[in-house]
């Protein structure tokens, strides 16, 4: 019975692994709708585990400058209920982001974002990938958070290989 049990335990930290695969905070990066005037709109939303929804995000979108000439980010419906505003700053190829706010209120599940990407001229497509995602509870500590794209992905939130998205007209 004792080795039963000794061996039972050498497998626990891996169930606690396996089961926690799926138990992560994730930003997802919609697919793009194309717009006609050369724009290409994103959702990114926020999906939290039980316990851990953080009080503030930050993130940032990769980009080559050649491809995409512009872009904006808007504050998504999310954010509202917790007191929160997104602010960006960027260069050329980067643009870094922040969802915060004045108080320890905790962000809630949805769109917290909406990104609109403007196609450099004579560009039939581009990359716009998300990265370096991370949030802060309402305690100041740290919330791991996995940047995806693609709405399948969001189910899992599990990373898929690639983590970008394919912007063109």
């Amino acid at each position: 019975m004792r080795g039963a049990v000794q061996e039972s335990l050498r497998w626990l930290p891996l169930l606690f692994w396996v089961t926690g695969i799926h138990a992560q905070t994730c930003v997802v990066l919609s697919h793009p709708v194309l717009g006609s005037s050369g724009t290409a709109k994103f959702d990114l939303s926020l999906r939290s585990v039980p316990g851990g929804r953080p009080a503030a995000l930050q993130w940032a979108f990769q980009y080559s400058s050649s491809n995409i000439a512009a872009l904006t980010v808007d504050d998504g419906p999310a954010l509202a209920p917790a007191g929160k505003t997104t602010f960006c700053a960027g260069n050329s190829d980067s643009f870094n982001c922040l969802a915060v706010g004045l108080n320890a209120n905790t962000i809630g599940d949805g769109i917290i974002a909406k990104v609109t990407a403007t196609l450099a001229p004579g560009v039939d497509s581009a990359n716009l990938m998300i990265k370096f995602a991370m949030g802060a509870s309402p305690e100041g500590y740290l919330v791991s958070v996995i940047a995806i794209s693609g709405a399948a992905a969001y189910a899992s939130c599990r990373p898929p290989p690639h983590r970008g998205g394919a912007v063109g007209k």
